[in-house]
């Protein structure tokens, strides 16, 4: 990877949408359904760690890619639908082929909704696909250890 500049700095802005508010998808459970017409804090984890890759994409050389590894989110505010969110990501540094960057989403109204940091590690793209790879034989094999045999079935 190139060296990154000190203080640089990626924007995102989103429109906080009703898809994005807090959901929780559990129709069995009323507290776990739709609960807060507001941005929802894992829409925001989402965002911040797609505005920190960003800070990455025009740093990395050929056949490198980045990958999430680390979010913390701390939400501060509330965001409607319909309002317009920034987000920042401001690199903070990396040691070997880890990148920290720190970031924060403000909605049109000046308020500070969250801010938090991400890490993503840096790595050849070969070793990312072979590590799917090896995961999805994995997989594979328990899902056919699972299924019953024809004579178990009978």
């Amino acid at each position: 990877m190139r060296t990154i500049p000190p203080e640089y700095r990626a924007h995102h802005e989103v429109v906080v949408s009703d898809a994005m508010t807090v959901d929780f998808e559990d129709r069995d459970d009323p507290r776990l359904g739709r609960l807060h017409p507001v941005y929802a804090t894992y829409w925001m984890t989402k965002h911040m760690e797609l505005v920190s890759r960003k800070i990455i994409l025009p740093f990395l050389e050929q056949g490198e890619e980045g990958i999430g590894h680390e979010v913390s989110v701390t939400h501060r505010a509330s965001a409607l639908p319909g309002m317009r969110l920034i987000l920042t990501a401001r690199f903070l540094g990396c040691e070997e082929n880890h990148v920290w960057a720190a970031c924060r989403a403000v909605n049109e109204l000046g308020d500070v909704v969250g801010t938090g940091t991400t890490t993503q590690v840096i790595m050849p793209h070969e070793r990312l696909d072979q590590g799917f790879e090896r995961l999805s034989r994995r997989w594979a094999a328990h899902l056919a250890a699972a299924r019953p045999r024809r004579s178990e079935q009978t």
